[in-house]
């Protein structure tokens, strides 16, 4: 992984966190799925994904959107979208 991924995952998590209030850095994990996050619901997955567009200066497609279901697949995407 280069320094470019690993930053990205730095502030991927950090927007997490800053996201979901009740989540410890300690218990944030890339795997976690959607549905075991506390209050990742419909619209806290829109402020994520529009927070996400505004830090990284990108967009999602809405299939991309609706395909998200853990960290690691925003990371990838994000990944894919600074690399293109």
């Amino acid at each position: 992984m280069n320094n470019m991924n690993n930053q990205i995952r730095e502030d991927l998590q950090k927007i997490f966190l800053k996201t979901f209030q009740n989540l410890k850095e300690n218990d944030f994990d890339f795997q976690k799925p959607r549905i075991d996050f506390e209050n990742w619901d419909s619209l806290t997955h829109m402020q994520l994904v529009s927070e996400l567009e505004s830090f990284f200066k990108i967009s999602f497609e809405m299939d991309e959107i609706v395909d998200i279901n853990k960290p690691e697949d925003l990371a990838v995407l994000i990944e894919k979208k600074k690399n293109a």
